[in-house]
């Protein structure tokens, strides 16, 4: 089983994402958070679930869709860093985890 970390970044977007369904449904908020993160735990054990993220320019990117979202993450060795969490209609390349990326 590997480590499985979570960048800051990663954490500000789970609470966003939080916030922006609280803002329906509370209930509804924390159930989809949970599933997010209960779909992150599986890579523990799946750690290459995920495909690879534009491999001619990430070497160890790779994302795991959950419903409408991307998880990004990076997998090196026996360690798992989620780097960020986001709406899939954003374009990879505005998002700001991904322009600060440093592998």
């Amino acid at each position: 089983m590997v480590t499985l970390i979570y960048s800051n970044s990663s954490l500000k977007d789970i609470e966003n994402i939080k916030e922006f369904i609280s803002t329906d449904s509370v209930v509804n908020a924390n159930r989809f958070i949970k599933n997010i993160r209960e779909r992150i735990t599986l890579l523990k054990h799946h750690p290459e679930a995920g495909t690879a993220l534009c491999p001619g320019r990430f070497k160890n990117l790779r994302k795991l869709l959950f419903k409408s979202y991307r998880i990004i993450y990076q997998y090196t060795d026996e360690k798992i860093t989620i780097i960020t969490v986001h709406h899939q209609l954003r374009l990879i390349e505005n998002v700001q985890a991904i322009k600060e990326y440093k592998e």
